[in-house]
């Protein structure tokens, strides 16, 4: 008798672990996801530098990106513009009085890199050969 109470016991504690770890990875993956909500900054490394880049993640980001800055920053290098798909997205300069360096990504690998020259050189359309999820705009 004392070994069937035995695993019994051995049983519910098995069981209450099991369901305490099942509830600390789900709140702990919850915390993540909120602390990404809001977040202003993406690190990106590039032949081993790292650059500090703003996120635009929604329209009006995406429109504004980085046009009306006049001189660079020093609190970051750039812009990521993260999209919920792939597609052919074409970047203008409209706005836009710095030189920037454009890298197209796809999932993350990058695919292209252009030139964007500043508004002063006349308006610029660059367009990526193929789709794309993010794109970033270095300060050159």
């Amino acid at each position: 008798m004392t070994d069937k109470y035995f695993y019994h016991i051995l049983f519910i504690i098995l069981i209450v672990y099991v369901a305490w770890v099942a509830i600390y990875v789900t709140y702990s993956l919850v915390q993540i996801n909120q602390r990404a909500i809001g977040r202003q900054w993406f690190f990106y490394t590039l032949e081993d530098k790292v650059y500090k880049l703003k996120i635009a993640d929604n329209a009006i980001s995406w429109e504004k990106g980085l046009s009306g800055i006049q001189k660079k920053p020093d609190n970051y290098d750039g812009m990521i513009f993260v999209f919920p798909n792939k597609q052919i997205r074409p970047f203008w300069n409209k706005g836009t009085y710095l030189d920037l360096h454009v890298i197209w990504l796809k999932d993350f690998q990058i695919v292209q890199e252009d030139e964007l020259p500043s508004i002063k050189n006349g308006l610029k359309i660059i367009t990526p050969k193929i789709p794309v999820n993010y794109v970033i705009e270095l300060f050159k």
